[in-house]
């Protein structure tokens, strides 16, 4: 079941596609110069004791890697002819340059990515940032979400949350208190629900909710920026606060909503489609495709075989056509197989004597005769 289910993860691009680090080696730039790309030739190295070819190479890497990696080109190809306009590679670039001064540096991040992904490079994962950004580019126009639909699934929203103490942690509070804690003990449930009443009505008579955060609310994180939680989709927040979230009118404040981390006033702040900047439109696309992906991976797969047929793909070599199309294009079938074949060995096995259904047994037996000697 693992083995056929492999298959069908590795084909999905927008999570990480099989291929994109070749196990650490680079790909599109490890093979050319400064004067263009190496011409590498069909024989590679001539001795007394025979030639050493292309295919000698291919063939000690392995039909999978070569295979992996040559259905990863394609699709690089096909989604840079198809979307070479509209990725802004200057704005990617900004954002993981962002990314890598965060972590203190190209130093600090290439030993960040060797730690999570040993053979990782810098330049390997700027090529899959690419890799990625064209395949989300593609699966947003292949189901057609409109700035429109990923606008109107988001609402854009600012909290103060009041924090209190589960049942019996007060007691916790109270001894690190005594022992010299300058924290404050947590509320009670009841002095939490009065304070969000307070909050709630200085917001009712006119209060800056920004001000209330910053200075009341025990989300810090939040409270840094007044509050502002940024746009939330469904599925981001516990029930209670989503619920509440999407039931308010732009603009709207919500009484506070109880969830497990406390009392919550909830902002559903006032904005509209053109105030919404592109980037973040396109990430919200991107997060209803992994959505829709996750609920019918089959979707994915029948996208890659459209785009493949749209561009005239076609593999040359028979091995790495058919690892091919068992892999990426067919593993909807393959998952199907074997989730059916899983269902059959589960009928099969129910109610079939195991070891420790046969100890169960014979120890039952023999208590009972032990009872029935006693009598």
């Amino acid at each position: 079941m693992k083995k056929k289910l492999a298959p069908i993860l590795l084909g999905l691009g927008l999570v990480s596609l099989a291929a994109c680090s070749n196990d650490g080696e680079e790909n599109t730039d490890s093979a050319s110069t400064e004067e263009g790309d190496v011409e590498f030739g069909s024989v590679l190295a001539t001795s007394d004791a025979g030639d050493v070819t292309a295919d000698d190479v291919l063939n000690q890497i392995g039909t999978n890697q070569v295979a992996n990696q040559t259905f990863q080109l394609v699709l690089d190809k096909v989604l840079t002819d198809k979307y070479s306009e509209e990725l802004n590679m200057d704005e990617l670039n900004e954002q993981i340059d962002a990314e890598i001064e965060q972590y203190g540096g190209e130093e600090n991040f290439a030993m960040m990515l060797q730690q999570s992904q040993p053979g990782m490079t810098v330049d390997t994962y700027k090529q899959q940032r690419v890799s990625n950004a064209l395949n989300d580019l593609y699966f947003a126009d292949y189901f057609e979400i409109t700035d429109e639909e990923a606008f109107d699934s988001v609402r854009k929203s600012s909290h103060i949350l009041v924090s209190f103490a589960e049942e019996g942690e007060e007691g916790e509070e109270d001894a690190e208190d005594a022992e010299g804690e300058e924290d404050e003990a947590a509320m009670t449930k009841e002095e939490a629900k009065t304070k969000a009443d307070d909050l709630k009505k200085q917001l009712d008579d006119g209060a800056d909710f920004g001000e209330l955060a910053s200075e009341n609310s025990d989300d810090t994180g939040s409270a840094q920026q007044n509050g502002e939680l940024g746009y939330v989709s469904k599925g981001q927040m516990v029930e209670e606060f989503e619920t509440a979230l999407f039931e308010l009118e732009p603009g709207e404040i919500s009484e506070p909503v109880e969830s497990q981390f406390g009392y919550h006033i909830i902002l559903n702040e006032d904005v509209s489609l053109e105030d919404t900047p592109k980037e973040e439109l396109d990430t919200i696309k991107t997060q209803l495709v992994n959505q829709k992906i996750q609920e019918d991976p089959s979707q994915a797969l029948q996208g890659y075989r459209d785009l493949l047929e749209e561009y005239n793909v076609s593999f040359e070599n028979e091995e790495i056509q058919s690892y091919i199309e068992e892999t990426f294009l067919n593993a909807d079938e393959a998952l199907e197989n074997a989730q059916q074949e899983d269902a059959a060995a589960e009928e099969e096995s129910e109610g079939a004597p195991t070891e420790e259904n046969a100890e169960e047994e014979s120890e039952n037996e023999e208590s009972a005769d032990t009872e029935e000697d006693s009598e």
